[in-house]
């Protein structure tokens, strides 16, 4: 499995920063990986389940994106299962001194012959959340 974790310290109040990120289709224009994310359903317990098309470099799929855990401006879990990788996005909203103190950490575990490639996912992923979170950013300050 190849854990990522990225923060950052955003001048903003949680509530804004958790109403942007917890739209998930909004991820298509901060996260280079994600081609596109709709709203299809919801589970049984009434969260939001996604069909998202993602391109990890190694790898394009689609997938269903369900959130697992939904707690307002505090956290949002979300997990995603294809033939052969899974991965689960844990989104923290923390209020800070400098506004809202903003964590993604993702897990993804490759399945099949993609296992023995996991060594070179972690610095791709990296560099992509990195990039990915940057982006954000600069959406964000537009607010």
């Amino acid at each position: 499995m190849v854990e990522t974790k990225i923060q950052a310290d955003i001048p903003l109040p949680v509530e804004t920063v958790f109403g942007h990120v917890s739209k998930l289709e909004n991820m298509v224009d901060y996260n280079s990986s994600v081609k596109s994310c709709e709203l299809v359903s919801s589970s049984e317990e009434g969260l939001p389940i996604y069909k998202i098309d993602i391109d990890i470099g190694i790898k394009r799929f689609s997938c269903d994106y369900q959130v697992t855990e939904f707690i307002p401006n505090k956290k949002i879990v979300a997990l995603a299962r294809a033939n052969d990788i899974e991965f689960e996005d844990t989104y923290i909203f923390e209020e800070s001194d400098m506004g809202t103190h903003f964590e993604i950490i993702d897990r993804t575990k490759l399945k099949g012959f993609f296992a023995m490639s996991e060594f070179l996912l972690a610095p791709i992923m990296n560099h992509q959340m990195n990039h990915n979170l940057k982006t954000l950013l600069s959406i964000l300050k537009k607010k």
